[in-house]
C-alpha cells in the first residue's frame, strides 16, 4: 500500500491534536486547577482535529467499510487497530468532558459540582488517552519494514516530542486569537464563544502564552536531541544510510534540510530565544511567538511528510 498525503497529514493532525491536550493537561494539573480554561480549549481544539484526521484516513483508505471493520476486531499486535480504538476512546471521553462544561452553568450547583468531581479522573483518562494516540502515530510507522522507519524507538519518540511541540503551538494561536476576540469590539463571536463553552471564562492569560511559548523551547531541544539520535541510528544501521540518503541528499533534501531542520527546529528555537527574559508586553514578543509556532506547526507537518513519504522511496 502506497500512503499518500492523506496520511500523513491525518498523522499530523491526531498528533497535534494529542499534543495540545497534553499541553493544556499538564498546565492545568501543575497549577493546581487554575487554568481550567486551557484545558477546555485544548479539549475543544483537539475534537476537530481528530475528526478531520479520521475522515482523511477513511478517504484514503477508498471505501469508509474498510475503516469501519477496524472496529469489529481488537487486536493489540495491530497498530491500526488500537490506534482506531484509542481515538474513539478518546474523542468519547473528551465530549463527555465538553458536556459537562457546558452544562455546568446550566445546571444547580449540587449537579455543577458533580460534574466539576467527574471532569476530575476523566480529564486523567483523556491525558493517558492522548499520550497514547500520539505514540500510536510514530509506531504506526516504526512496525514497517521500510528502513527509514523500522528497528528503532527513536521515530516514534520523535513523532511524540513533535507532537506535543505542534500541540502547544497550536494551542498557543488558538489562546491569542481567543484573546483578541475578547479584547475587541466582537459582540456577536463573544455570544457564540459563551454559549459554545458554556461560560464566559476562555480567555488565557498573556503570562500563560508566554509560559506555553518557554516551553515550547525546551521541546524542541528535545525534538532536535530526538532527530540527531535516529539520523545516528541511520548512519550506524545496515539498511538505513541508503534511506539517509534519501533525506539529506537525495529528492527529500530540500523539504528536510528546509522544512524540518530550519522550520521545524533551527527558526522557532532561535525566535524563542529572543524573547528570552522579555515581558509579553514588549514590543514585537508577540508576533515573535506567532511566528515561531506557524513555524512549528508547519515544520511538524513537513517532517511527516519527509518520513512518511521518504520511507517509501
Amino acid at each position: 500500500m502506497t500512503w499518500t498525503a492523506l496520511i500523513w497529514i491525518y498523522l499530523w493532525m491526531a498528533g497535534m491534536a494529542g499534543g495540545a491536550y497534553l499541553a493544556g493537561f499538564a498546565v492545568n494539573r501543575f497549577t493546581g486547577g487554575r487554568n481550567d480554561s486551557l484545558l477546555r480549549l485544548s479539549t475543544y481544539l483537539a475534537i476537530p482535529l481528530v475528526v478531520v484526521g479520521v475522515l482523511l484516513l477513511i478517504f484514503e483508505l477508498g471505501n469508509p467499510i474498510r475503516f469501519w471493520h477496524l472496529f469489529t476486531q481488537f487486536d493489540v499486535t495491530s497498530p491500526m487497530s488500537m490506534g482506531t480504538w484509542i481515538l474513539m476512546a478518546w474523542v468519547i471521553v473528551a465530549m463527555i468532558m465538553i458536556v459537562s462544561w457546558w452544562l455546568q452553568n446550566r445546571v444547580s450547583q449540587e449537579a455543577a459540582d458533580s460534574l466539576a468531581g467527574l471532569r476530575g479522573p476523566l480529564s486523567i483518562v483523556s491525558a493517558v488517552l492522548a499520550a497514547a494516540l500520539i505514540t500510536y502515530t510514530g509506531v504506526l510507522l516504526a512496525v514497517s519494514s521500510q528502513s527509514l522507519w523500522s528497528g528503532t524507538v527513536l521515530l516514534p519518540t520523535l513523532f511524540v516530542i513533535s507532537a506535543v511541540s505542534t500541540g502547544v503551538a497550536v494551542l498557543i494561536l488558538a489562546a491569542l486569537a481567543l484573546n483578541a476576540i475578547a479584547e475587541g469590539n466582537m459582540a456577536g463571536l463573544k455570544g457564540a464563544l459563551n454559549f459554545i463553552f458554556g461560560s464566559a471564562e476562555w480567555k488565557t492569560s498573556k503570562e500563560m502564552v508566554l509560559k506555553l511559548a518557554e516551553t515550547d523551547a525546551i521541546i524542541i531541544v528535545l525534538e532536535i536531541i530526538a532527530m540527531v539520535g535516529f539520523v545516528i541510528w541511520l548512519v550506524t544501521s545496515t539498511s538505513g544510510s541508503d534511506a539517509l540518503a534519501v533525506l539529506i541528499s537525495g529528492s527529500m533534501a530540500a523539504p528536510f534540510w528546509v522544512g524540518v531542520v530550519l522550520l521545524a527546529l533551527l527558526i522557532p528555537f532561535g525566535l524563542d530565544l529572543t524573547i528570552r527574559g522579555k515581558a509579553i508586553e514588549a514590543k514585537g514578543v508577540l508576533m515573535t511567538i506567532t511566528t515561531s509556532s506557524l513555524c512549528v506547526i508547519i515544520g511538524g507537518l513537513i517532517l511527516r511528510w519527509v518520513i512518511t513519504s521518504g520511507g517509501q522511496l
